[in-house]
């Protein structure tokens, strides 16, 4: 079942392929990634397989979205928006500043 990862994979599938999304070059996505242009295509790759869509046509001077992954783009990165965001939050209670602090006083 090598196409159905985990929750991490496919929040790293999703964040490369944002980044592939706002670069439309696969090389300047590997690089902002900092991995391997190959590594890159083959995480796309596997996205396209398990959502079972292209997501990109390939040319030799970088890529274009398909419709469908133009949208995918997009809630990609709200998705990532918001898990970015709840990580904050979860890491902010660890460290003991979040929560709720009630004061109350007499006369």
């Amino acid at each position: 079942m090598a196409d159905t990862p985990g929750a991490w994979s496919d929040l790293r599938r999703l964040r490369s392929f944002v980044v592939l999304a706002e670069e439309l070059h696969f090389t300047r996505a590997a690089a902002r990634l900092r991995i391997a242009q190959p590594a890159l295509s083959q995480q796309i790759r596997a996205l396209e397989r398990q959502l079972g869509v292209p997501l990109a046509h390939r040319t030799s001077r970088g890529c274009t979205l398909t419709e469908v992954g133009a949208r995918v783009a997009d809630e990609a990165a709200r998705m990532l928006a918001d898990v970015d965001a709840a990580t904050a939050r979860i890491q902010d209670l660890v460290r003991g500043r979040g929560g709720r602090l009630r004061l109350a006083y007499t006369r």
